[in-house]
């Protein structure tokens, strides 16, 4: 039998037709994924020193039983625990460079230390997990002691984090 041009086309030829079409529509209407650019493999790496927030004070021990802590935002923003009580404040410019200046100075050094006491009487202060009393920071044992001192009086009285 011979096909004439109004013969229909066979089932298998149709879907092969079908396919090809779909798949040409399809390609069309697939956005690529944009290439994401990498950096040169020259890029140099800061070696600027850097803190990371917030800072953490830590007050144990002492013959008062001390156990406070407070923790120092990268917007001088004040979160403690002194005493029974919670408070939040922001801490003077001057008292905040000195606390991030010995932070820089430490590092973090402190994750690798375990502190301790040589008596049981002994207060402990830690700034990022370091006393202060750690020579390169040293210099800021009387700002941090300032510190916890103003967080015990009331918020009119502070001078330090108001």
């Amino acid at each position: 039998m011979s096909r004439s041009a109004t013969a229909p086309v066979p089932v298998s030829a149709r879907a092969a037709a079908f396919g090809a079409l779909l798949t040409v529509v399809l390609t069309g209407c697939v956005a690529k994924t944009p290439e994401i650019p990498r950096a040169p493999a020259t890029a140099s790496t800061s070696t600027t020193p850097s803190v990371d927030y917030p800072i953490a004070l830590q007050r144990f021990g002492g013959v008062a039983g001390f156990s406070d802590t407070v923790n120092i935002d990268v917007d001088r923003s004040v979160l403690a625990k002194v005493g029974r009580q919670n408070v939040s404040c922001t801490l003077d410019e001057a008292s905040f460079a000195a606390v991030t200046k010995a932070a820089v100075a430490v590092g973090d050094s402190g994750n690798d230390s375990t502190p301790t006491m040589a008596h049981p009487d002994d207060m402990l202060v830690l700034l990022n997990a370091v006393p202060t009393s750690d020579d390169r920071i040293k210099d800021v044992e009387p700002v941090v002691t300032a510190l916890f001192e103003d967080l015990i009086k009331p918020k009119a009285k502070r001078t330090v984090c108001r």
